[in-house]
């Protein structure tokens, strides 16, 4: 039996780690709180399933406490195999915030 190997480009810049399906607040969308599922994350970016379309562009925020940090997407494209569902990839745009100190702080990052 032949095997295969696909390879794909990989548009990430730095490495991603797991998390353990919380977020450390409320991710918002237009003010208004939105049901996502997160996946991953780095130092500056964010990997989510959301039940929702959404176009590249949009603004998003992560409500920690009183505190707003600022989301932007870069790229949704159809969960495989998850009917209704959307893989997005955000990047964080104060570039001071370093995503993975804030969702380790909290708990949110798988340790193995």
């Amino acid at each position: 039996m032949a095997s295969y190997q696909l390879k794909l480009k990989e548009r990430r810049i730095t490495d991603r780690k797991r998390l353990t399906g919380l977020l450390p607040g409320r991710f918002q969308i237009n003010g208004k709180d939105v049901a996502v599922k997160p996946v991953d994350l780095s130092i500056h970016g964010l990997g989510l399933i959301i039940e929702a379309e959404f176009s590249a562009g949009t603004i998003a925020s992560l409500m920690i406490g009183d505190r707003s940090i600022p989301l932007e997407i870069q790229w949704g494209e159809p969960d495989f195999g998850k009917h209704d569902m959307w893989r997005y990839g955000l990047v964080c745009t104060d570039q001071n915030i370093d995503l993975e100190n804030e969702f380790s702080a909290h708990g949110c990052l798988k340790t193995k």
